[in-house]
């Protein structure tokens, strides 16, 4: 003989059957809704997927062209190196590795001692990280190079003690104030620098200028 079931268990099973009922109604009368919904998120899915595949395949590819223009620089053929520079930002600049092909255009803009902010303030905004620092203190210098050095000493001075650039950027600054005849004020921050003996390099360059 069947167990009798006790009254909040009735209920709990006349609930659950309404609300099946419920959805099984709602799913009825809005079949076409609901179909067109679902068929909207596996073509969202698939899409989704699709670009995935295609981004990754991108990043092999924009990975292996920039191995090819690591060579043509460690073989200093400069000229040939900015050519598939200049194609490597066609391709693939809406890439991550575009940071790298602005890197390598600083490098060889250097090489051929020329000055051009360009790659570097196009390189600054794409930074997230601390070594966006880095490439303020090289601004900063081409800057003065053009004979901008309030702008120059501005960039400078932003670089805090927090930032691994720090203390070049105080040697750079130093040497501006100095150079504009301000000796006391660049005298203080040479003799900081000297008494810092874990930048051995900095501390010979500050001695050498006091």
């Amino acid at each position: 003989m069947e167990k009798e079931k006790l009254p909040i268990e009735k209920d709990v099973d006349l609930e659950l059957e309404y609300k099946v009922y419920r959805i099984y109604d709602f799913l009825k009368k809005h079949f076409k809704f609901v179909l067109a919904f679902l068929l909207l998120l596996i073509a969202i899915s698939g899409g989704l997927y699709y670009k995935n595949q295609i981004d990754e395949q991108n990043r092999e590819k924009a990975s292996l062209y920039l191995s090819k223009i690591a060579d043509l620089l460690s073989e200093n053929k400069l000229e040939d190196a900015k050519k598939e520079l200049e194609n490597f930002k066609k391709q693939y600049g809406d890439t991550e590795f575009y940071k790298v092909a602005l890197a390598y255009e600083i490098l060889i803009n250097k090489e051929e001692n020329k000055e051009n902010k360009e790659p570097a303030e196009k390189l600054k905004n794409e930074l997230k990280t601390d070594l966006s620092s880095g490439v303020n203190e090289y601004l900063a210098y081409l800057k003065n190079k053009e004979g901008n050095s309030k702008e120059a000493k501005e960039i400078l001075k932003s670089i805090d003690s927090k930032k691994y650039n720090y203390i070049s950027a105080q040697t750079l600054y130093a040497l501006i104030l100095k150079k504009e005849g301000n000796f006391q004020e660049a005298q203080k921050i040479f003799e900081t620098i000297k008494n810092n003996q874990n930048y051995r390099y900095f501390s010979l360059l500050a001695k050498e200028n006091l």
